[in-house]
């Protein structure tokens, strides 16, 4: 699962076409779009989710890392 940058959904998008293209069976790659918080919750807190990996602010990588330890998952921050 992928979530491109709220600004710059597009790319995101792009890039999932691209995986597409080059022969990446469907559901392999799914980018998803939309409410950066909701989507975020939704990560952290589904427990069929096991590993986050986020390339953002430090501020939103703590905030990540909290709301995942209910469900003990392998977090990376860049």
């Amino acid at each position: 699962v992928v979530k491109p940058a709220s600004q710059t959904p597009y790319s995101g998008l792009a890039w999932g076409a691209l995986a597409e293209e080059v022969g990446f069976p469907k559901g392999v790659v799914n980018v998803v779009t939309g409410s950066a918080g909701e989507i975020g919750d939704e990560l952290c807190t589904n427990p069929l989710v096991k590993k986050i990996t986020f390339t953002g602010s430090t501020e939103i990588g703590k905030l990540l890392i909290q709301k995942s330890a209910t469900t003990v998952k392998k977090v990376s921050m860049e």
